[in-house]
């Protein structure tokens, strides 16, 4: 079948024309070792001269490697999932390997997973939030060997390595941020509670609270889902009762920004009447206005850092795959938190 940029461009024209057998060619495209450097120039030339561009499904057919990455998504939107991808494709474009986006929600099944990998035979797997957690696909994968490696889990699972940021002391020193500038009545709009990170910033919001002496009204707690409607439908439901917070932080940058869109639908002036901070710091966080305080989250270096640990690991290496990999945050202080008129 025809490969490459250029429809007629065949791996035995690749052989053709580098003097040398279809079976030489496939073991240097695959970057396998022991081929004599003469051949290798002699392919590497070859290919230059055709324009010939490997396919990576076909070469995951011809050979026990398949050059693909699977990046499994629970809800594949959002700035954050964008970022997530854009790291993953570009470390694994600079290491030959073709990545594989794949929705995986609550309701898989066990079939479906091992149908995916029978038919996708991936040489490893990148698992973002919160299908990092599903046990029914870790299991799976660890049952088939395949390397996986995890980012932002709740917890370690044997064999699997992970990267995460510490979302509970980034969520602590946002609630600290806020009780500086005097505020005392303090609300928190929680992420999906599915997401270990959405759990640990809300038990460090309520930690920083007690640990200031301060009162964590209920009421002002409200559920989202880090899309931009719950926060509007959360913002609604906090703002609405007579006595309101000084302070909202929300868990995501686009819970924070409809906060700001509901105050602003209520007379209410940010930051002079309430102060509103996020987390993750997308591009929406400094479009806003006011420009939203935040926590930015190194999103696609994360997925960079995943995709190399996975890649160490399919070379045999990564002997500390049971310690996470911990990335470093940045506290960024913008016009919406002010101090508590």
């Amino acid at each position: 079948m025809a490969e490459g940029r250029n429809p007629k461009t065949t791996i035995a024209d690749v052989a053709r024309v580098a003097g040398v057998s279809v079976t030489t060619v496939s073991r240097v495209l695959n970057g396998e070792k022991y081929v004599r450097e003469d051949k290798k120039k002699a392919v590497e030339r070859a290919v230059a001269k055709l324009d010939y561009q490997p396919n990576l499904y076909a070469r995951s057919l011809a050979g026990d490697k398949s050059y693909l990455i699977g990046l499994l998504f629970d809800d594949p939107r959002g700035d954050y999932l964008s970022g997530m991808q854009r790291g993953a494709m570009q470390k694994c474009r600079e290491e030959g390997y073709h990545v594989v986006v794949e929705l995986f929600d609550r309701s898989t099944t066990l079939d479906q997973i091992d149908q995916f990998l029978s038919k996708l035979r991936p040489s490893g797997v990148l698992l973002t939030p919160p299908v990092c957690d599903n046990k029914i696909i870790l299991a799976a994968l660890a049952r088939k060997g395949i390397p996986a490696v995890r980012i932002s889990p709740s917890e370690g699972f044997p064999g699997m390595a992970s990267v995460k940021i510490d979302d509970y002391h980034a969520a602590r020193q946002m609630t600290e941020h806020l009780i500086s500038l005097g505020h005392k009545d303090i609300g928190f709009i929680i992420g999906d509670i599915e997401h270990a990170d959405a759990r640990a910033r809300l038990r460090a919001f309520r930690d920083a609270m007690r640990d200031a002496g301060l009162r964590v009204v209920e009421d002002w707690i409200a559920q989202g889902t880090y899309q931009f409607s719950s926060g509007l439908d959360a913002a609604a439901q906090i703002l609405s009762h007579e006595k309101k917070p000084s302070a909202i932080f929300a868990s995501n940058d686009d819970m924070a920004a409809a906060t700001i869109v509901v105050a602003d639908g209520m007379g209410l002036h940010v930051p002079e009447d309430l102060s509103v901070a996020g987390f993750d710091d997308i591009p929406l966080a400094s479009a806003v206005s006011p420009a939203l305080t935040t926590i930015r989250q190194p999103v696609e270096d994360m997925a960079v850092t995943a995709v190399g640990r996975l890649m160490d690991m399919l070379r045999g290496g990564d002997s500390d795959v049971n310690e996470p990999a911990f990335l470093d945050v940045e506290f960024i202080k913008r016009a919406s938190t002010g101090p508590k008129n």
